[in-house]
This record gives C-alpha cells, structure tokens and sequence, in this order.
C-alpha cells in the first residue's frame, strides 16, 4: 500500500507516518507548506512547533518517504475536474499524477480534511479519511440520560461497580438529565462509584472556599484536590484555579496538616511582551517582582502578607533554575506548580521528582492557549506530558474547569 498524505494528516499523523515500515510520499508543496507555517504569525505555538518537528524527521528519515516535485502541467492534467488553484488541489494532483504515471494501483491519498477527501475522490483516487489527533483528557466524562437509563445505572451500575463508561482511576462522572442539567457526580475509585460529595475548604486568609454559583467542575476539583497526592487544575484564566488551589493549600497550612507551601517557579516573560531585563535585589525579590509575585499579591492582600508567610518560613519560592538537588521529603509541604504550561518534559520531570511522599502538589494552567515560548508547545508540553503519564493512577486527579468568572471583559476576551 502507498500512502500520500497531504500536509494537515502528515502534521496529525507524523509519529504513525514515521514508525511504519512503509514508505510513504509527500507533494514538494506540503514541504513548502511546513516552512511557513513554522514561521507562521497567525498559527498557534502547537501548530509551529508540530510543523517545526516534522520538517526535523523529514530531515533525519530521508529514507522513510519520497518527495513528489510539483510540476507545473501538473494542475493542467487534471484540469477536467475543475479544481481550484490551491495549495491543497496541487497536492492531490500531485497524487494523482505520481500515481497514474507510475501505475500504482494501491495508492491511497491520507488526509484529515473532508473537502480534500471529496475531492480527491472526484478525480478517481482511493482515500482515507483519518484524524489520529489524541482526545483531550479533561478529568471527567459527561453522560446525558433519560428516565430509562437513569434507572438502570442507579438499580445496576451503581450497586454492583459496573464500569460502563470505561472511566479511569479518579476519573469523574457527571450525570445529566434530559434537560442538561448535572444531577449527580461520581469518583471512580479502586473499581467501585464514590458519589461527590459538597466539598468546602475554609481559612483565615481566604475564608470559605467554596464552587462560585454551585460550579459543578470547581466541586470536583475540590474533591480531586481532597482525595489525591496530585492534582492538575486545567482551564482558561478566570476560571478559578489558582482561586481554588490557594484556598485548599491555605486552610491546610492553617490547621496544621502541612508545615508550608512551596511554589516551584518558572518566570517565563508573556508570549508577545516586550522583555525589561536586569531586575535588581534578592533571590525572592526578583521572583516577587515577576508573574509569580502579581499572583500572590492578588491572593494574599499586598505584598507585605506575601513577604511575612516568606520571613515565617510557611511560603517558600523557588526557580527552576535552582531546582536541582532539592527534595521535599520530610517538609511535610503544599507543592505549587503555577502556569504549569511553560513547562517542557524534562523540566516538568525534574519538578516532580523533587516531590516527596510526605507532600502535595497542585498544577494549574492551560496548555491549550497560554503557552508563552515555543520549546513548551505541541508534544514537548510537560503539563501535558503529565496528563498522559498519570492519569489513571490511584494518587493523581486531574480535572478542566469550564466557566470563567473573573468578569465579562475575561469572559470575552478568551474569545479572542
């Protein structure tokens, strides 16, 4: 079988492509194509960085494929279909020409677009249509029911463990009535439905920490951060994260279930924003100057109540650059990894094995749109690295929150 992918299923599909025994080919315009999308000002960091890691395996696996020159007459050949003059009908010409001239009578034309599947199919070449692109894990699974089947869970999945929904270890179900509302939440745990309860955390510094408006993603996020050694909270800005992250930590420091909180901190500049340089002072006042001190400013009062807890020894910051070495164990801590997104693998790795049994941790950011430099984006993200990694484990939790609360202008700026 020949495979000729054209750009977007080659991008999708780029590690299938390469571990296969077969060659494959590719038009010289997909190639052309992944040169600007690299550089590219309106494609995200994923997309880049894809584009960039495809054109590096093309360059190391040269006997892996075969690059198909586009030729001029090529578009005239296939003239009688009446295709448009665009990038993408330039690469199914360019199957179908390879193809034809030397009478290959297997070759299948991969794609993950349904327009360029109707149309390589018009012109006579076999297709398939495939998109290998991985499900985004968002910690829970939402089942909508009638009547009917609501009986059947709770009479029978429900007394005897049936793991009908194939949920993971920590893995929450949120049931829905025909209507859409959320009418129950369930924990999978060690083979057996654990119903959520109302989760709550209070302390002096944050008060009652509860789901704003009975948010039913902010209750399991709750529960997650009750019941696991980590959790990972994911979801846009505003969404309550940090809010709730600093909330349970808080009211464990106060009622003396852990000694201090320590945040890990990775002050990467905002994507975009132009770089001050040399910030002058300490160690901790540089980090106070940066993102992480905007962060605990706005969670603790001022920056005084954040300088106290620091001279007390109950918070801690560290930078990853001096991370190495370090171990938690025996420190009895909260460990905080904020804006876990700007994070790469083996940053993200080195982060975690410092953590030791006695500790926590709690990560929050948004992989999918806040990634702040290229090196984190795409399958070098470490947050999302750690989604794949541990979820199903019996000590990690992992839930998206869905609503954005800071105000209407955040709530429509994510549109952006």
């Amino acid at each position: 079988m020949k495979l000729f992918y054209d750009t977007c299923s080659l991008l999708d599909a780029q590690k299938e492509a390469f571990e296969s025994g077969d060659k494959f080919y590719i038009s010289s315009i997909t190639i052309n194509e992944l040169e600007n999308i690299k550089t590219s000002g309106t494609k995200d960091e994923e997309t880049k960085y894809n584009a960039r890691t495809l054109l590096h395996l093309l360059e190391i696996h040269e006997n892996k494929y075969e690059i198909v020159l586009y030729k001029t007459n090529y578009i005239n050949r296939v003239a009688e279909f009446d295709l448009p003059n665009t990038p993408d009908s330039k690469i199914i010409a360019s199957a179908y020409c390879y193809f034809m001239d030397n009478d290959i009578k297997d070759g299948i034309f991969y794609t993950k677009d349904l327009a360029c599947k109707a149309i390589a199919k018009s012109i006579g070449l076999n297709t398939s249509y495939k998109v290998t692109k991985e499900i985004e894990y968002t910690g829970f699974i939402e089942r909508t029911s009638n009547d009917t089947e609501l009986n059947e869970f709770y009479s029978n999945y429900i007394p005897n463990n049936i793991n009908e929904f194939g949920l993971l270890n920590n893995q929450y179900l949120l049931i829905k009535d025909t209507t859409g509302k959320i009418i129950d939440k369930y924990r999978w745990y060690n083979n057996s439905y654990h119903q959520v309860q109302f989760q709550k955390a209070e302390s002096k510094m944050f008060g009652k920490i509860v789901p704003k408006n009975g948010d039913h993603y902010q209750q399991i996020a709750l529960d997650s951060l009750a019941n696991n050694q980590i959790t990972m909270l994911r979801g846009a800005a505003g969404s309550g994260k940090s809010y709730l992250a600093f909330g349970y930590m808080f009211s464990l420091l106060e009622c003396g279930k852990i000694d201090k909180i320590i945040i890990f901190c990775n002050t990467v500049a905002t994507k975009g924003s132009a770089k001050l340089g040399f910030y002058p002072g300490s160690r901790t006042e540089k980090l106070l100057d940066s993102q992480i001190g905007n962060l605990l400013e706005s969670k603790l009062g001022d920056r005084v109540a954040v300088e106290r807890l620091i001279d007390d020894g109950q918070l801690v910051l560290l930078p990853m650059s001096d991370i190495r070495g370090y171990d938690t164990t025996g420190m009895n801590a909260a460990i905080y990894i904020s804006e876990a997104q700007n994070l790469d693998i083996e940053l993200m790795r080195l982060a975690l094995q410092r953590i030791g049994e006695d500790s926590i941790c709690i990560l929050d950011g948004d992989s999918n749109a806040q990634v702040d430099l290229s090196m984190y984006a795409g399958d070098n993200n470490g947050m999302r690295r750690v989604s794949q990694v541990f979820r199903g484990s019996d000590i990690y939790g992992e839930v998206t929150l869905k609503q954005i609360y800071r105000s209407k202008i955040a709530e429509l700026a994510q549109q952006l």
